[in-house]
């Protein structure tokens, strides 16, 4: 049985449905079925009235968008055929970027959306509820008849002259038709909207919740099938018309129920597979995230320098105490406190001001109740960092080696933690290293970190 892809849509199956956040490829299933409705974005109110989506919620989206557009032109560039029940035309604005005006007034730079933005083809849609639906091609008749008790129409729509209508409104207006491509094998079939999350299709469960009644269990059987003969119809495969939704009343022969054995059967171990190639691909992701060390600045710099520290065995938090956040509170084995700053610059190296945040930390620190003595300071630096590590020039400024020779802090530039975590990535057990690595951090007064040179450490033999 071929597999299907639900994508941002409820329906009655805990397989292959997929979130519209998600970056899943499509590219392991046969047909689709993608609903354009916008998922919530967290938004920006307006002074005067009004809002926008944020700047944070904006890039989500503009991420979502560029991946669903790649993933389903790629479905049907290799001939698949895509559903699309039409939602709700959505268009919104979004922020893109920001600026502080007089008396702390900051106004918003913004950028309009589409949700329909999504699809190839320029579809220009117009909201326009309804329930009266026409099936005008008999093929879809039993799609149509599958999905009607939750179907209605959202949009309306003129067809082009790439598209078959095979929805209309009472007025003949489209709701619904089949659109192709010069260059692509594959349709884009568009559906009246339908909708699963319905009170009548579901009923009373345990403790986790309500289930799918078994009305609802019989609405999506149907849909399946129907769905699969009409990407059967589309491909011309056969000359057959959509199987009817009768036929499943009458017996079939026995060696079907063992094909579909073995179907499913196959279809569970690729299902683990695909959750398998997904992880592997998330880890390769993280592990990935150490060579931001040599060139990244902001929060992904300072998740890469906790991932080193954790290497080296330290504990690493975040302290949040009132008004005081202090990014990394790095505690190490032997019981030795430390407070970590981070900074990176583009094409200069780090200069003092950055030690005003580090002190101020490490003394308001020291004024909570709990701790009876001064964290030592460290300061993690990527200067230069557009640039080749090899070539870079010493990364702190003459008056910040001045200055943490003055207050003891120790000096770490973050381009010689990435052989550290190489080396330890591929000798884990490496426990001497992990330790002249945090003598060196611990025990530099106030200067850079001379950390020792993998490449002459005898690693202990991996069994």
């Amino acid at each position: 049985m071929k597999s299907i892809a639900w994508v941002n849509i409820t329906v009655p199956s805990n397989e292959n449905t997929i979130l519209y956040g998600s970056s899943i490829s499509l590219g392991d299933y046969d047909i689709v079925i993608f609903d354009p409705q916008l998922p919530y974005y967290e938004r920006i109110q307006f002074s005067g009235g009004g809002s926008c989506i944020s700047i944070e919620g904006g890039n989500q989206f503009k991420t979502g968008l560029s991946h669903w557009s790649h993933e389903l032109v790629a479905a049907l560039k290799v001939g698949k055929t895509v559903f699309v029940p039409l939602n709700t035309c959505k268009e919104d604005l979004i922020a893109i970027g920001s600026n502080m005006k007089a008396r702390n007034q900051r106004t918003y730079d913004t950028a309009n959306i589409s949700n329909y933005a999504v699809f190839p083809g320029n579809l220009k849609p117009r909201n326009s509820c309804g329930k009266h639906v026409v099936v005008k091609d008999s093929a879809f008749k039993g799609l149509y008849d599958a999905i009607k008790e939750i179907a209605g129409y959202r949009v309306v729509f003129e067809a082009n002259s790439s598209m078959r209508t095979v929805f209309s409104d009472k007025n003949g207006a489209s709701i619904g038709g089949v659109l192709r491509f010069p260059n692509y094998p594959g349709s884009l079939v568009l559906l009246p909207h339908f909708d699963f999350d319905q009170p009548h299709l579901t009923e009373s469960g345990d403790e986790s919740g309500p289930i799918w009644s078994k009305k609802a269990i019989q609405i999506f059987d149907a849909l399946v099938r129907q769905l699969l003969a009409v990407d059967r119809n589309l491909k011309n495969s056969t000359d057959l018309i959509p199987v009817p939704d009768w036929l499943k009343n009458f017996e079939s022969p026995k060696i079907i129920k063992e094909i579909d054995e073995t179907v499913n059967r196959i279809g569970k171990e690729m299902e683990q597979l695909r959750l398998q190639l997904e992880f592997e691909k998330l880890r390769k992701i993280e592990v990935l995230q150490y060579s931001h060390l040599l060139y990244e600045t902001g929060k992904p710099l300072e998740r890469a320098i906790e991932k080193v520290l954790h290497l080296l065995d330290y504990e690493v938090e975040t302290l949040r105490v009132g008004a005081l956040e202090i990014v990394h509170v790095i505690v190490s084995p032997s019981g030795m406190r430390m407070i970590g700053e981070s900074e990176g610059k583009d094409s200069n190296a780090i200069d003092i001001a950055k030690f005003r945040q580090l002190e101020s930390n490490i003394g308001e620190d020291f004024a909570r109740e709990e701790v009876d003595q001064l964290a030592k300071g460290v300061l993690f630096g990527n200067g230069f960092r557009l640039s080749d590590p090899n070539n870079r020039a010493m990364q702190f400024t003459e008056k910040s080696l001045t200055n943490a020779k003055r207050v003891g802090t120790a000096l770490v530039q973050t381009a010689d933690l990435y052989p550290l975590a190489l080396h330890l990535l591929n000798h884990p057990n490496d426990h001497e290293f992990k330790t002249a690595c945090r003598s060196a951090i611990e025990n530099t007064p106030g200067g850079v970190v001379s950390f020792p040179d993998p490449n002459t450490s005898s690693p202990p033999i991996e069994h």
